[in-house]
This record gives structure tokens, sequence and C-alpha cells, in this order.
């Protein structure tokens, strides 16, 4: 295979603003970056989001467990990510400004486009861009890259700050990735459809509250009982919280070794209570 070539120059980034890259929203935006623009050291990831229906490139463990977070939100109606500071005539300017080197790429020396790790949209159409940095990471020139950014939005009156990793509640984060695949019905297995869960999500529902035993326990015998293949009916739990039919403590680590307590979402309330108390920075 080819080696892919990363070293930047404004030719390329010029070529990149004409293919689009930074631009659009929902499922038609670009990321300025994808996981194949950078050097591969196993944390890259590539995930579709229920919020817009698109795939996600994630840079750290850290930008996934916040992707998480936000695509879990009802809060939010966009996720852009890898979004570019742009035009780079205006960083530089606010780079010497503020007596600062604006980042350049190592071997062209050129000036970098410098990429927010995500521009969010609320249900208000009011954007927010928020950066993640783990707060060990905070020296004196990543503070002077922060502080280019922290005037870029500024001057456009859009809603930024930093996000440390100090700030993602494990849990939490631990258990949207544990159910989040199982939102959409293409990842279930093969005999399940939604008509099926219908029709059993009560009666699951029901063994789960009667019994004070592991949930994975429950589910394998549901599965025997129903002659569903094994993990139809851990799918079919995943679904549901996942889709916020059903509540549980999502800030308590759910352990399928464990018991659960789930409770049947009021369908009529507002969504928004389902995440209220979740911060998103």
């Amino acid at each position: 295979m080819a080696k892919r070539n990363r070293d930047w120059t404004a030719a390329k980034i010029e070529r990149r603003i004409k293919e689009g890259r930074g631009q659009g929203c929902g499922k038609d935006y670009k990321p300025w970056l994808t996981i194949h623009d950078v050097p591969s050291n196993g944390v890259v990831t590539r995930i579709k989001s229920w919020t817009v229906g698109r795939i996600h490139h994630t840079m750290s463990n850290f930008e996934r467990s916040y992707f998480y977070m936000v695509d879990w939100s009802d809060r939010i109606t966009d996720i852009r990510e890898q979004y570019p500071l742009l035009p780079i005539q205006r960083t530089i300017e606010i780079a010497r400004e503020l007596g600062i080197d604006h980042p350049k790429d190592p071997k062209t020396k050129e000036p970098i486009v410098l990429t927010t790790d995500f521009m969010l949209t609320e249900s208000n159409d009011t954007p927010f861009a928020r950066t993640l940095k783990h707060a060990g990471d905070m020296n004196i020139r990543t503070i002077e890259k922060l502080t280019i950014e922290q005037r870029y939005y500024m001057e456009l009156g859009i809603n930024w700050r930093v996000v440390t990793d100090r700030e993602l509640p494990r849990a939490f984060v631990l258990n949207v990735e544990w159910l989040h695949r199982s939102r959409l019905l293409e990842f279930a297995p093969q005999e399940v459809n939604q008509k099926l869960i219908d029709i059993l999500a009560p009666k699951l529902l029901f063994e789960i509250r009667k019994q004070n035993r592991p949930l994975s326990s429950i589910t394998i015998e549901f599965d025997e009982k129903t002659g569903l293949s094994i993990g139809s009916s851990m799918f079919i739990v995943q679904h549901m919280l996942a889709t916020k039919k059903w509540s549980t403590d999502m800030y308590k680590k759910i352990n399928p070794s464990d018991s659960i307590h789930i409770s049947v979402c009021d369908q009529k309330a507002n969504p928004e209570t389902v995440n209220q108390s979740l911060q998103l920075g």
C-alpha cells in the first residue's frame, strides 16, 4: 500500500477546501481530518452516530468517549468533528497579534489549519465549540495554541471552552459505549426485528423485574425459552435502553453479571429529562 502523504502545504489546504472539507452540516459535513489523515496508534475510530446518521472520525479514546456523551444527549442536533478554523489567514493574524508562533508543519514549515475537536449544535440551532485536552497536557505551548482558538471563536461570537478528561463521567461513557450499536437494528441478531422487540420486550422486562439475578443469566434463559439465538435478549435490553424506552441509572456501571433496575420511560415526557443532568462542558 502506498504511504499517505501527511505533509501540509498551502496547495494541499486549498485542495481540501475545494473538496468541501470542514464544510456542510448534518450528514453532508466532511471533517477536515479523517482517521486516514493521522498516524494510526490504535485509538482512531469510525462510529455511526444516532444524532446525525453518518460515520464520525475520532482520533483518540478521549474523543470517542466525549462523542458518546454528545450522541446520547437529546439537546444536540448536529455533531461536526475535526472542525477547521478557516480561513487560515485569520488564525495567522491572531497569532501575530498575540505574539504567538502559529503552528506549522514540521517538514514543510508552512502554517497548518487549526481544528477544534467538536463543533456542536443544540436544538435551538445554537452552535458551540469544545476542545478536548488531558489535564496533564496543559503546557505553555498548548495554552498558546488554545489562546489562538479562544480568540477565533470570541470574534465569531461562538461559545468555546476546553473540556478535560477529568470532567467525563467514566461509568456513563462506558454504559453508552456498551449499548450504542444496539440502537440501530442493522446490528441486531438476524432473527431480531422491531416487531419481535415490540412483542418480547414487555415479557423480558417482567422477567428482569421479578428476579434479583444477573442480567446475563436472565437473558440467556429467555433466549432458550423463546427459541432465540444466545445474545438476542441482551440485544433487546440494550436496544430498549439505547432508544430510551427503558431507563436505568446511567451513572452506575452496567455489569451484565449483576442485577439491574430498569424503569419504563414515559414517552410523553420531555425527552430532555432523561439526560438533564448530563454536562457536555
